[in-house]
């Protein structure tokens, strides 16, 4: 089972590098498809030396980012990394993998962190699902950002392209009366966020669970 992975990169010319060799490692993924969100740094650059391919997208936003790297992958399966994480692990894509089984078409990997209390999940997306979708309730990290998915079981043309595609891609995989798979990738350090930075992203998802969707 060969699967595509695609990572979302904006202004991460510290990470990327390592994100996609250490990826490169998993037996598993033939497809490294980095999409520069209009990076103003190195990020591009640098993706290209280790990514199968690097796309160009204009427009800032991680839906749109998203649907420009899965309209490229060859293969069934994908899996989202991010491009900010300080210590990728190739073992992760084995892990996603484990939980695509029985009809399940989405699954995602929950994790700890030194430092992140994860204050938009927390505070925004759990509490949210809880009121407009309380059957979600059992899903350990909404917000993830670290999933993989059967690319054919979803229409990304209905699904936002800014901070909520993630739990679009949730909601959708519920809609569609699919398990969400889980799994523990244990621990995960990513690019640190003051809490200023966070209001736009909780906006967004806001937006999406109670207008848009």
């Amino acid at each position: 089972m060969k699967v595509s992975v695609v990572i979302p990169a904006l202004n991460v010319e510290n990470t990327i590098e390592n994100v996609c060799l250490t990826i490169s490692n998993s037996k598993y993924v033939n497809e490294i498809i980095v999409v520069d969100n209009n990076s103003t740094d190195k990020t591009y650059s640098l993706a290209k030396k280790h990514a199968t391919k690097v796309i160009k997208c204009i427009p800032q936003g991680l839906g749109y980012a998203m649907k420009s790297g899965i309209n490229h992958t060859k293969n069934k399966l994908t899996i989202k990394i991010d491009g900010d994480i300080k210590n990728p692990n190739d073992k992760w894509i084995e892990l996603l993998l484990s939980q695509i089984y029985d009809g399940i078409i989405f699954a995602n990997g929950y994790f700890n962190s030194d430092y992140d209390d994860f204050p938009v999940g927390n505070l925004v997306a759990k509490p949210s699902l809880k009121i407009k979708y309380p059957e979600l309730q059992y899903v350990k990290m909404p917000l993830s950002g670290q999933y993989i998915f059967k690319k054919q079981c979803f229409d990304f043309n209905k699904l936002p392209n800014n901070w909520a595609f993630d739990l679009a891609m949730l909601i959708s995989a519920y809609k569609a009366k699919s398990k969400i798979g889980q799994v523990d990738i244990g621990l995960l350090l990513d690019k640190q966020k003051k809490i200023g930075e966070y209001s736009s992203m909780a906006y967004e998802l806001l937006n999406y669970i109670f207008n848009e969707n």
